[in-house]
C-alpha cells in the first residue's frame, strides 16, 4: 500500500505550475506558429515579428480543486493561449506521459484527472479548435482588433529601454454587444487572479467595466494588447444618486509593478468625482494590495486638494468626515483613514500630547468597528486587541505615508 502511494505521487502536479496563460502577437501565422512551438519559459521574440508573453495564474482551485493539484500526468503543460489584444482563445494541453495502469493492491483505481473539461468550462464558448486557426486570428487582430467601448483616457510610460509607451483606457457596458462577448474572453482572468472571484451577470445593466490597453505601432499600424481591468457597478443612493462600487480589479502580472493600477484607479475616481450622478466610490472586499495602491493614490489626490488644511489635530469631528467624505466622493471608511494618516504625518513625536490625543482618537474608532467581537473578552485582553490593532494601522499608515 505505502508503495503504491509513494509510486502515485510521483504523478501528482501543482495545477498552478502547470497552467500557462500566453500572450500572443504576430504579424503573420508562420511567425506566431514558430513562436507558439519555442515552449518559451519566459516572454520572448519569435521569428517574424511574433512576441509571446507568458505566466502562471496564483490560483486554479476554482477549476482543480482547493487542493490545486493535479493527478496522473508527468511533463504536464495546460496552454491557454490569447491573442494580446482581443483575446481570441486556443487552449491545449501536452504531457509526456499519462497514467494509465499500476499495479495496485488498493481498492481505489488509479487514473488521470480530467484537465480538459473542466478548464473548458470557463473559457469562452468561441475558442479556436486548431493552431493553425489561431495563428491566423492571431495575425489578422494583431493589426484589425479595436477596443470595444469608448476611448476616455490615455497616459504615457516608460520601458527598461527608456522607450516611450502608450497606454488608453476604454469604458464599456453590457448594453453593447461586443463589450459583452469581449467580456466573455476576459472573465476566466478574474478567477485565476482574484481570490473568491466569481462572474458576474453581463446582462444587469449597471455593471460598466474600464479596460487598460497598450497602444503599439508595428510597422507603422495601430496594434492593441490588454493590460488590465476594473468592473464596477452603481448602486441607487437615496434619493436620486448612484454609488460606484469597485468589483473587480485586475492587472495582469507582466504589466504589474509599473504604475498602471495607479492609472486606472485614479480614473475611476476622477469619473465618479466629474459626475453629478454619483456620490461616492467603493470597494468591494479589498485586497492588502488593492488597499496599499488605494491608499497611496487618494492621499496623494487629497494633499494636492489641500484638504486636510483645517484639520490641525485629532479629535476629528464626524461632521467634518462627512464633509470631506461628500466632497471628495470617498466611502466613509477611506475618508476616515485618509484623515488619520493626514494626523500622522504631521505628528513629529510619539512623545507629544498631538500624538496621545491621535491615539486615542483611533482607538476609539477601532474598538466601535469592532465592539461585538470586544466585548466577548475580558477587560485585559480587550485593552491588548485594541493595542495590537493600533500598533498595526500606524504600521500600515508609516508604509503608505512613506511612499507618496
Amino acid at each position: 500500500m505505502d508503495s503504491t502511494l509513494a509510486a502515485a505521487s510521483q504523478w501528482a502536479t501543482e495545477s498552478n505550475a502547470a497552467v500557462f496563460i500566453r500572450l500572443i502577437s504576430g504579424e503573420t501565422e508562420s511567425g506566431v506558429i514558430q513562436a507558439m512551438s519555442s515552449e518559451l519559459s519566459e516572454e520572448g521574440d519569435g521569428e517574424e515579428g511574433a512576441d509571446v508573453i507568458e505566466f502562471h495564474p496564483e490560483f486554479t482551485y476554482p477549476i482543480y480543486g482547493e487542493h490545486e493539484r493535479i493527478f496522473g500526468y508527468k511533463g504536464l503543460s495546460i496552454n491557454i493561449n490569447y491573442a494580446a489584444g482581443s483575446l481570441a482563445t486556443y487552449f491545449n494541453v501536452h504531457y509526456s506521459k499519462r497514467i494509465e495502469q499500476m499495479e495496485s493492491t488498493s481498492a481505489v483505481a488509479l487514473k488521470a484527472d480530467d484537465v480538459d473539461t473542466p478548464m473548458r468550462q470557463i473559457l469562452a464558448d468561441s475558442i479556436c479548435s486548431t493552431q493553425s486557426e489561431f495563428a491566423q486570428v492571431v495575425a489578422r487582430d494583431t493589426h484589425m482588433f479595436r477596443p470595444p467601448g469608448r476611448k476616455v483616457h490615455e497616459y504615457s510610460g516608460r520601458s527598461s529601454q527608456t522607450e516611450q509607451l502608450r497606454y488608453e483606457i476604454y469604458s464599456s457596458s453590457f448594453d453593447n454587444a461586443e463589450s459583452a462577448k469581449y467580456h466573455e474572453r476576459v472573465q476566466a482572468l478574474v478567477l485565476f487572479f482574484i481570490e473568491g472571484a466569481q462572474f458576474i451577470d453581463t446582462g444587469d445593466e449597471r455593471w460598466h467595466v474600464h479596460t487598460v490597453f497598450e497602444r503599439l505601432d508595428l510597422n507603422g499600424q495601430t496594434s492593441y494588447s490588454l493590460v488590465g481591468f476594473s468592473t464596477v457597478y452603481n448602486f441607487y443612493c437615496w434619493p436620486d444618486r448612484k454609488r460606484a462600487r469597485i468589483s473587480q480589479f485586475l492587472i495582469l502580472p507582466p504589466f504589474q509593478g509599473q504604475g498602471h493600477g495607479s492609472a486606472l484607479y485614479a480614473h475611476i475616481h476622477a469619473t465618479v468625482l466629474a459626475s453629478s450622478e454619483y456620490a461616492d466610490l467603493s470597494v468591494e472586499d479589498p485586497s492588502e494590495a488593492f488597499d496599499d495602491m488605494r491608499d497611496r493614490n487618494d492621499m496623494r489626490y487629497l494633499l494636492k486638494h489641500n484638504a486636510f488644511e483645517h484639520i490641525k489635530s485629532a479629535p476629528v469631528e464626524q461632521s467634518v468626515v462627512e464633509e470631506l467624505q461628500q466632497k471628495h466622493k470617498l466611502s466613509r471608511r477611506q475618508m476616515t483613514r485618509c484623515i488619520e494618516m493626514a494626523l500622522l504625518k504631521a505628528i513629529k513625536s510619539e512623545k507629544s500630547v498631538e500624538f496621545g490625543r491621535f491615539r486615542l482618537f483611533v482607538k476609539r474608532r477601532i474598538y466601535a468597528q469592532n465592539m461585538d467581537l470586544l466585548q466577548a473578552l475580558d477587560v485585559d485582553e480587550r485593552k491588548q486587541k485594541v493595542a495590537d490593532s493600533f500598533a498595526s494601522v500606524v504600521d500600515g499608515y508609516r508604509r503608505v505615508l512613506s511612499l507618496i
